[in-house]
């Protein structure tokens, strides 16, 4: 197919796609004319990755590329292929950590070990969940980690299953796509449910007042 039908398929403008060319994230189609090219389902694929990386995952370009890189090494184990998606949808912060996040940290990290939660030195959500945890309590919540205890025993259930189902998935490419899409979008959706739970406790609690 030519250009024109790569866009029309993939739904990425022809001006994405010859970026995406020059910076290497889409190989080149097989050349049949002088300024003309032939491409087809794979690069269909590659497209639909990139933009789920960009859109629904919110990677930057570099993080992008990490993540092809480790999707295509054939010899990079498919957890550490899940990381670099993984990873990449956060950044540590360059900053100090607070004395607050500090501790809150410290927290985490024995929460997980007591967990038995194996967790990649550098990854992005401990220190996230610190920060969380830490702003709660500035604003008087008596949060701790093991308030999560019970959330967290019912995430790692559907944990196992989704990372199961990606890795059944019949290439390494569908895979890290699965995976990254159920992360990020059973995110928002669990975010959703707990805000019409609050709604739905609060409606409650007027009609016994």
């Amino acid at each position: 197919m030519r250009i024109s039908e790569l866009s029309a398929r993939s739904g990425v403008s022809i001006a994405s796609i010859k970026y995406y060319l020059r910076e290497g994230l889409l190989t080149s189609g097989q050349q049949s004319a002088t300024n003309q090219a032939d491409y087809n389902e794979d690069h269909v694929r590659r497209l639909r990755l990139i933009r789920s990386l960009i859109d629904i995952g919110g990677l930057s370009i570099a993080k992008v590329r990490a993540a092809l890189t480790a999707t295509e090494d054939e010899t990079t184990p498919m957890h550490d292929a899940f990381g670099a998606v993984m990873h990449g949808l956060d950044e540590l912060p360059t900053d100090d950590a607070s004395t607050d996040i500090a501790a809150a940290y410290d927290e985490v990290q024995a929460w997980l070990e007591a967990r038995n939660w194996k967790i990649e030195d550098g990854a992005p959500a401990p220190y996230r969940l610190a920060e969380l945890i830490a702003t709660l309590r500035r604003f008087g919540f008596p949060a701790a980690a093991t308030d999560f205890d019970n959330s967290a025993d019912f995430v790692e259930r559907t944990a196992e299953a989704e990372v199961q189902y990606a890795r059944s998935m019949p290439d390494r490419t569908a895979a890290v796509e699965t995976m990254l899409i159920g992360t990020v979008i059973y995110e928002r959706a669990l975010v959703e449910v707990r805000r019409l739970a609050l709604e739905a406790a609060s409606f409650r609690l007027d009609e016994t007042d």
